[in-house]
């Protein structure tokens, strides 16, 4: 079912950071983060002609654009419950507008690369009637903050192509870390990570951010490896330089798997859009 939007018209194509979490996010319906995703991102996809996710899960050695016509469901994760595996998100790419934009950016092209769960899961959420082609950019593989906040920035101008960028990876992402039993209670160093990302990132200290290995508090807990936080660099590029951030949604999962969901207004008509 469509749902109206109450973003402002100049804001619809604003880049939007979210954390995926775990392949089990369907099937648990009751948590914060399956609501957000179910109920209130899809006001944030209206106005997208076409959507372009960068997923934790994909990385090339050069950024590089799926230009596959129908984007085929991919199934990277092993061990959870039949069900899962029998989810498809019959959605079609894009990939004349695909192909324009890796010219644009200088990224190669793949026309067999389908959506994997950091792409899917949250769409097959946010809009189950995949009536907005959706295709992904990969990340660069073994690329550092800076890399991938220069190619966000190269992402600016797709809004005027009708494009909504979408970073899909975690704030937080420490797989031998979690409580299994999913507790109440979050992990204080996770909450400590977390705010200091959005303050920073509110206050729009790109170089401590692009530094948060050295400077962020548990900085190594919160990412053992860091790929599931660079599409938050990608989105953070693609933003204007004048963004004004706003918290979608927080809530932690498993003890400390940050759920965090961020947008980066134009800062003319944030306001309205807080």
């Amino acid at each position: 079912m469509p749902h109206s939007s109450n973003i402002p018209q100049t804001n619809a194509l604003a880049p939007i950071f979210i954390s995926h979490g775990s392949p089990m996010l369907v099937a648990r319906q009751s948590t914060p983060a399956f609501n957000f995703l179910h109920t209130e991102l899809p006001d944030h996809l209206d106005g997208a002609q076409a959507i372009l996710i960068v997923s934790a899960h994909w990385q090339a050695p050069v950024a590089t654009i799926s230009t596959a016509q129908h984007q085929e469901t991919i199934h990277d994760f092993y061990g959870f419950p039949d069900a899962l595996y029998q989810l498809h998100y019959d959605v079609a790419g894009a990939p004349d507008l695909a192909s324009t934009i890796a010219q644009k950016i200088g990224a190669k092209t793949d026309d067999q690369r389908g959506l994997d769960h950091g792409a899917w899961m949250p769409m097959i959420l946010a809009r189950p009637q995949a009536d907005i082609p959706v295709f992904q950019l990969s990340m660069i593989e073994n690329g550092s903050p800076a890399d991938h906040f220069a190619l966000g920035k190269k992402l600016r101008d797709l809004r005027e192509m009708g494009v909504l960028v979408i970073g899909s990876g975690a704030m937080t992402h420490n797989l031998r870390a979690l409580d299994r039993n999913d507790g109440p209670n979050a992990d204080a160093w996770a909450e400590e990570f977390c705010q200091w990302m959005v303050e920073n990132t509110k206050q729009h200290d790109i170089d401590t951010l692009l530094a948060y290995r050295s400077k962020a508090p548990h900085a190594l807990m919160a990412h053992p490896h860091d790929d599931h936080l660079m599409p938050f660099y990608v989105a953070l590029g693609a933003a204007d330089d004048h963004y004004v951030c706003k918290t979608l949604h927080h809530s932690i999962e498993f003890g400390n798997l940050a759920m965090t969901a961020l947008r980066f207004y134009d800062q003319e008509t944030s306001i309205k859009a807080a």
